[in-house]
């Protein structure tokens, strides 16, 4: 697992940082397939980019975003294939 120091450090080919104040980003979705048609990666919610810096900024209800996630991920109308797994 990586330290918040080296993800705060930048975005990678699998690594992505989305601000989620508002819930779900839409760009969300365009990760998640980029990352499902490659080698996979990791999204990061609640992440501020500001001119190549990034600075934790949290979210506000972690359990809806949650919830939101994975009722979307099983919608097939929204995403034609859940490939994830719950740990």
């Amino acid at each position: 697992m990586k330290e918040i120091s080296e993800i705060l450090s930048g975005e990678t080919a699998s690594l992505e940082c989305k601000l989620a104040s508002g819930g779900l980003p839409a760009s969300l979705w365009e990760t998640f397939s980029a990352f499902a048609n490659t080698y996979g990666g990791t999204i990061i919610l609640g992440i501020k980019e500001n001119k190549g810096k990034f600075s934790v900024q949290g979210v506000e209800n972690a359990a809806v975003l949650v919830s939101d996630f994975w009722n979307t991920l099983n919608n097939p109308k929204k995403v034609s294939e859940n490939i994830l797994l719950v740990s």
